[in-house]
């Protein structure tokens, strides 16, 4: 009787797993893209998808302040670690459709950074500059509803000079 209840529970939790999900390749993983205010983003980093995720205050982050300055951040607690994806823009209206470059860090840049916090604040930064660059597209902005939805890509590479590939990112949110 343990036997077959065994076999049961077994069976139970087998057919509880997601199998489209273990079957999905990591761009397959990645949220739509829509433009609904879904307040979803994601993207793949050397490959893998990066989604939000953990026990953290905000696993996703988005701000457009003044219609000047704007920010994603994506995060992902697991264990003590965070990883961060930040896509910024600062001092400057962001037109629909049009393709800004993610360069260094300044006052009236766009850029973008992936950030590992460690528990022993032993932190790895890696940057976009002024040789490595990245774009970001803004696809959809609806000012009325507060709604901003777009796309983004870029490489970045820390003080020692690795690299970072962040790919196929897009990002559907309410500011």
């Amino acid at each position: 009787m343990k036997r077959l209840l065994l076999l049961f529970f077994l069976i139970i939790c087998l057919n509880s797993c997601d199998k489209d999900d273990v079957q999905k390749t990591p761009i397959e993983r990645l949220p739509p893209l829509t433009s609904l205010g879904a307040n979803t983003a994601g993207c793949l980093v050397n490959g893998e998808a990066f989604l939000p995720k953990g026990n953290l205050p905000a696993t996703l982050f988005c701000q457009y302040i003044d219609q000047k300055h704007f920010s994603i951040a994506i995060n992902e607690k697991i264990n003590n670690k965070i990883r961060t994806v930040n896509v910024a823009s600062l001092n400057e209206t962001l037109e629909l459709n049009k393709i800004y470059q993610l360069k260094e860090y300044g006052e009236n840049s766009k850029f973008a950074e992936f950030v590992i916090f460690n528990e022993n604040f032993d932190d790895i930064q890696y940057q976009t500059n002024s040789v490595i660059k990245g774009e970001l597209k803004i696809t959809n902005h609806n000012y009325a509803k507060a709604i901003i939805s777009g796309t983004f890509w870029f490489d970045a590479v820390n003080d020692k000079g690795e690299k970072v590939e962040i790919r196929e990112g897009r990002f559907d949110m309410e500011y």
